[in-house]
């Protein structure tokens, strides 16, 4: 079985607005209704559990229901943290079986590829883990101050992480009683495992798998929304 946890537990607080950014309206449908809808037509997905900002609960219940979202099983309150949130949804799934999938993605992350929720059951299943990934395409430097950097950081050894990240359900159990063993608490689980002394492995990514945190990624959203990719582009 491959189990998605959907994080929308925050309010988004650096977008600036009344709501919380996971329910804004985009051409008439909430935000997260699209990264839902994104899951439900992935006919590896089984199963979807949402954390979800407290008030907020029967709010996406009805919307799931408006919007035909037959995987969503579970709404499981939010914590203060993402950390609290994922494990939150993660002991909502606690009894999955040692080679179940679970899924971490982001409620505001609605373009989603479908290859990239693929490649990271994929790479999970052979490895115990994943993590989409992009290269870093600019010049990188490191902040010396917060005005000045000294120092150019060679690009090639760095890569961009996203979500979806995955962990097995065997990995998932292994992960938390090692982290509480030592007072790790991180708020993506791939560097969680890092620092727990796993290797993390690379997903594919997408540049259009981006994040809604400020209102300009709002107008983003909407111009790939309204954008067709000509014919002839590969």
């Amino acid at each position: 079985m491959n189990i998605v946890l959907l994080l929308a537990g925050g309010m988004g607080s650096r977008m600036g607005q009344d709501i919380p950014k996971q329910f804004i309206h985009v051409n008439n449908r909430p935000v997260i209704i699209y990264t839902l809808a994104a899951l439900q037509a992935h006919p590896e997905i089984d199963r979807i559990v949402v954390p979800c900002i407290d008030g907020w609960e029967k709010v996406l219940s009805g919307y799931a229901e408006q919007f035909g979202i037959t995987k969503l099983t579970d709404i499981v309150p939010g914590g203060g943290t993402r950390f609290d949130s994922t494990r939150r949804a993660m002991e909502a799934v606690w009894d999955a079986a040692d080679d179940d999938v679970v899924i971490v993605h982001d409620s505001v992350r609605p373009l989603v590829p479908p290859e990239c929720l693929s490649d990271t059951i994929r790479v999970c299943r052979a490895e115990g883990n994943s993590m989409t990934i992009l290269d870093c395409a600019d010049t990188m430097y490191a902040r010396t101050t917060a005005t000045y950097t000294s120092e150019v950081v060679e690009r090639a050894n760095l890569v961009r992480g996203q979500t979806p990240e995955a962990v097995t359900g065997r990995r998932m159990r292994e992960m938390y009683a090692a982290a509480d063993a030592r007072g790790v608490h991180l708020d993506s689980i791939s560097a969680m495992q890092n620092v727990l002394g796993w290797d993390i492995h690379f997903a594919k990514g997408s540049e259009r798998n981006i994040k809604l945190t400020r209102v300009e990624d709002i107008d983003l959203f909407q111009a790939i929304l309204a954008t067709e990719r000509d014919a002839w582009l590969k």
